[in-house]
């Protein structure tokens, strides 16, 4: 089954958390274009579920989780992280971290980014021990201090994914622990630079 574009992305938008099982459900009952798409036993699955209880998240993301191509769910997860970082999101901190933390389950092609500058944020090492702790303006100055190494280095990343040079297969290990792809890229674009930001 292909869902049309802008069902797949609002699937993909509520598998992430920007948009929540009550707004998903308004949308269900007032898009009749899914029961023409899905099978009837999946669109009744949707239907039927109740939104409003506190295993509905839960539930309707093992549901769509089933209606969705894996692969091009993490691709577009991973390709949403690295425009927001582009764009200086005002959870940059936060990004960062989870590009260390993605690094940590599987995604080595991450290295740069994640050792580079999530752990840099993750544990701003001799300011503090961890980003909290930094005042707002030893959090600027870290930030600075990333630019503009950090963009090339996320450019780089949405390149390889934009080309194929890395494919996410969506598949993960047991316990979801190790993420799994296909890596296309050349010795020298797996070449480390991630101490090399200053």
């Amino acid at each position: 089954m292909t869902l049309p574009s802008d069902i797949k992305h609002l699937f993909f938008e509520t598998l992430n958390g920007d948009k929540d099982v009550l707004e998903f459900e308004h949308w269900l009952n007032t898009n009749q274009r899914l029961e023409n798409i899905l099978s009837p036993e999946d669109y009744l699955e949707l239907i039927s579920l109740s939104y409003t209880t506190q295993a509905a998240a839960y539930e309707l993301r093992n549901l769509l989780e089933r209606l969705v191509d894996k692969s091009e769910y993490e691709k577009w997860r991973l390709q949403n992280l690295l425009t927001k970082a582009l764009q200086g999101s005002e959870k940059l901190p936060q990004i960062l971290m989870s590009f260390y933390n993605l690094y940590c389950r599987g995604y080595s092609f991450l290295d740069n980014l994640g050792l580079g500058y999530g752990l840099a944020v993750e544990a701003p090492y001799p300011q503090a021990d961890h980003w909290d702790n930094l005042t707002a303006s030893q959090q600027q100055k870290l930030l600075a201090s990333f630019y503009p190494k950090l963009n090339v280095e996320i450019k780089k990343v949405l390149d390889w994914l934009d080309t194929g040079k890395i494919i996410l297969t969506g598949n993960k290990e047991p316990y979801n622990y190790y993420f799994d792809y296909a890596d296309n890229r050349t010795d020298e674009e797996k070449a480390s630079t991630s101490y090399q930001r200053k």
